[in-house]
């Protein structure tokens, strides 16, 4: 059994640059894989996710990239979930980067300790993992002309 894994990618600013459009972003997904060497070490592949088995490792991934001759600034980017990714706690935090989550369709983000989720009683509880519906993340450091950078997260495909 497989499944093609459909993504998307949104950028929600940019602030500094003289044009939005002198970002360019592009999202992957790859299958991990581990290999277990000889000596008992591991190594990690990524490989094209072009069919998956319920239970394979996915990592998405965002390429980004300041085309301006311009430091970007206050870049934010934001990404999907996909509701069959059992979402792995932790993997999109990054350095001089926000990270912040949704469990609402991207209605409202906060950070991952503070989201909560309304019950059928009207209660408050926390997220859970299960329930992130979206991810935003916005750099906090300039990214000078001609350079970027990769941000991502990882799940376990249900």
């Amino acid at each position: 059994m497989f499944r093609k894994i459909l993504t998307s990618i949104f950028i929600a600013g940019l602030v500094g640059s003289s044009s939005a459009l002198a970002l360019t972003a592009q999202q992957k997904v790859d299958r991990v894989v581990t290999i277990i060497n000889p000596d008992g070490t591991q190594d990690i592949r990524l490989e094209k996710a072009d069919k998956m088995t319920p239970g394979d490792t996915v990592r998405y991934s965002i390429d980004y990239y300041n085309d301006d001759d311009k430091p970007a600034e206050q870049i934010v980017l934001m990404t999907a979930v996909p509701p069959q990714i059992e979402f792995f706690e932790g993997s999109a935090d990054k350095t001089d980067v926000l990270t912040v989550y949704s469990a609402d369709g991207g209605k409202s983000f906060a950070a991952r300790d503070e989201l909560v989720v309304i019950d059928a009683e009207g209660n408050q509880t926390p997220a859970q993992a299960a329930e992130l519906t979206h991810i935003r993340w916005t750099i906090l450091v300039p990214v000078d002309p001609d350079t970027g950078g990769t941000l991502s997260f990882s799940g376990r495909l249900k």
